[in-house]
């Protein structure tokens, strides 16, 4: 029997650490979306849906968003900035949507990012909102109809779109990388050592990537499948100079 995006979906009830109304996001229900693979900068790709499409929460009341694993996070002196700078400007958002587009899930995850922003998030975290929405866009544009007389177009948008997310990615994370401790958010050094060196090939910053690279291969802390995913990002590098 086929399953359905939706089928693996539930609504969960979060309650909004700013201005404490109860609402209802989507949610995955664990162990029903299974993993397939990784691309190289380890965007995850599952079976049945995009799982990053529903990693960001947005309160229906207030506008305040934030990532799953750090939407509780906002200290009290910074709620009435949200206030001002997001509740006041917000329309509301659809919770009775079945399922999120990946326009829904880029709104999300934008007002994740707004709202880390205003509450003074590090740089860790800013940079993770991006390679989120890097991730999005990406799977955005997987899914163009080919055959669309406009494909081009919107294709070279939606790159130009992921490449803008990447690089604020990488220069966030490159500040977290020498200013902050791991782990950084939730990653160890040799996952973000990967994430940094797919994402800044793509820039230029070739001795940057093999740098890191390097600090994942020499890692005695670092699994064979980590240290092989090195490897195969090292002979893309070499192949970019051909």
């Amino acid at each position: 029997m086929e399953v359905s995006e939706e089928s693996v979906l539930f609504d969960k009830t979060y309650k909004c650490p700013c201005c404490s109304s109860n609402f209802k996001a989507k949610a995955i229900k664990v162990g029903r979306n299974t993993l397939v693979r990784l691309d190289s900068d380890l965007r995850p790709i599952y079976k049945y849906t995009d799982a990053t499409k529903y990693d960001a929460i947005v309160c229906s009341k207030c506008g305040y968003a934030g990532l799953i694993k750090n939407f509780d996070s906002i200290g009290d002196r910074y709620i009435k900035d949200i206030r001002e700078k997001i509740t006041a400007k917000f329309k509301g958002i659809d919770e009775t949507k079945k399922t999120y587009s990946y326009e829904d899930a880029i709104e999300r995850t934008q007002l994740a990012l707004l709202s880390t922003v205003i509450k003074c998030g590090r740089n860790s975290e800013k940079a993770y909102i991006c390679l989120k929405l890097a991730w999005l866009t990406r799977g955005m544009k997987e899914t163009l109809d080919k055959e669309a007389p406009d494909y081009a177009a919107k294709y070279e948008k939606l790159e130009k779109e992921e490449m803008n997310y990447l690089k604020n990615a990488y220069d966030g994370f490159s500040d977290a990388y020498m200013n902050e401790k791991f782990p950084i958010c939730g990653m160890d050094e040799n996952t973000l050592c990967i994430i940094m060196a797919d994402t800044g090939r793509k820039f230029g910053k070739k001795h940057d990537s093999l740098r890191y690279l390097e600090t994942v291969i020499m890692s005695k802390n670092a699994t064979d499948r980590m240290k092989d995913m090195a490897r195969k990002i090292r002979e893309i590098c070499k192949e970019q100079d051909n």
